[in-house]
């Protein structure tokens, strides 16, 4: 069997109400992104499915491994797409059954019920035919799928992960706090995978943009690029706040911080117009991260808050930035804000002592001569990084 297409499917999305259409043309733009520059003849969209039509030029390999990062696609399959009709698809799977090494299990289904022939007609004339019924053993894990449409047939032995969710940007917007370390790249996946359009903002510890602009927060940024095909990445200096905040109690720095990182974060957001701040919190993990603490910092901010891995402990954190190929990364040594090491930090800070130590230490005054000095990268899947 020589494939000619690639079928995707698309299943959650097929939920949704009256404004499907809106997800499923994100998700179609999200594709022609994915695969802009890879050879093919046409993508379309055929009712309940996409439908890449390959071409002579095609390097299907390179096409499936775009495909597999896109939030919103249940499964894909390279296929053979034939005519809808009962012997040309007992013809098409007779060549790939003669062809198997093994004896392989028929799974008909039809997606268009108004055929004269059913699912079990199909099924049936597989069994009694002399060529085909050697090779078919219904307890193989060996699969030939044959899903029949209006027009076209299509058969294939592969079933393809997606990424599954939703695809990026039907949900809008959010300002994730991208550190260098293991959960905030979790974090952002799991964001982008409920349709949320990433705009990264990272804290760095270095005096000098260069610095951070040769570390590893541009790889782990790219490495997450693959998702969403496009990402804005705001650099913001942390040196300012550190001066600002020398005199207070040292316990309450990290709770402060966040508190400072919040407030950036909701006013980048109301710049991009973007709906939420997403961070890689998981209660309870570290002094930061208490209830009490998580309460403190986001007093005051009116942006909502999502906090993805929330119910995640560390191990599981870890086994899924070793999927999105983040882990080695993230544990790269580097100086990171978001770590800065206090020997007894507050675990149960209160809003009103934060809003205090706010205004002693003129943190609004602060917030807008760092965002003054801040970067801002654009990044692009196969175009790289642009500042803005």
């Amino acid at each position: 069997m020589e494939d000619n297409v690639i079928v995707i499917h698309f299943g959650e999305l097929w939920l949704k109400g009256r404004n499907r259409h809106v997800f499923v043309s994100t998700l179609f733009k999200n594709i022609e992104n994915a695969i802009n520059g890879q050879e093919y003849g046409r993508l379309n969209r055929e009712r309940d499915r996409f439908v890449i039509y390959l071409n002579a030029e095609s390097k299907i390999n390179n096409i499936t491994d775009s495909l597999r990062y896109i939030p919103g696609i249940s499964y894909f399959s390279p296929a053979k797409m034939i005519k809808a009709d009962i012997n040309e698809i007992l013809a098409e799977g007779a060549a790939i059954l003669s062809n198997a090494k093994n004896p392989i299990k028929i799974v008909v289904h039809r997606s268009y019920k108004n055929h004269k022939f059913t699912s079990w007609d199909i099924v049936h004339a597989f069994i009694t035919s002399k060529k085909t019924n050697p090779h078919i053993d219904k307890n193989s894990k060996k699969i030939l799928y044959i899903n029949v449409a209006k027009d076209n047939a299509f058969l294939y032995t592969k079933k393809m992960e997606g990424a599954g969710g939703l695809p990026v940007g039907a949900s809008g917007k959010a300002v994730i706090l991208l550190s260098g370390g293991i959960d905030s790249p979790v974090a952002s996946f799991l964001a982008m995978k409920r349709g949320i359009e990433p705009i990264y903002l990272h804290f760095y510890a270095f005096q000098d943009y260069k610095k951070v602009a040769e570390s590893k927060i541009p790889r782990i940024a790219n490495k997450l690029l693959k998702y969403s095909n496009t990402a804005k990445v705001y650099y913001a200096p942390a040196h300012l706040f550190q001066i600002a905040t020398m005199k207070i109690p040292i316990k309450y720095e990290l709770v402060l911080f966040k508190r400072f990182m919040y407030k950036y974060a909701e006013a980048v957001a109301k710049k991009e117009d973007a709906k939420a701040i997403v961070t890689g919190e998981s209660v309870g993990q570290v002094a930061s991260q208490t209830i009490d603490n998580m309460q403190a910092t986001q007093h005051g901010i009116k942006t909502l808050i999502l906090r993805p891995l929330t119910g995640m402990d560390k191990i599981e954190i870890i086994r899924k930035a070793e999927e999105l190929d983040t882990f080695k990364l993230s544990i790269e040594a580097y100086r990171d804000v978001c770590s800065i090491k206090i020997k007894n930090p507050k675990t149960k800070a209160d809003s009103k002592s934060i809003d205090k130590f706010y205004r002693s230490c003129r943190l609004s005054e602060v917030l807008q001569k760092t965002m003054k000095m801040s970067f801002v990268e654009t990044l692009k899947i196969n175009e790289g990084m642009k500042r803005n």
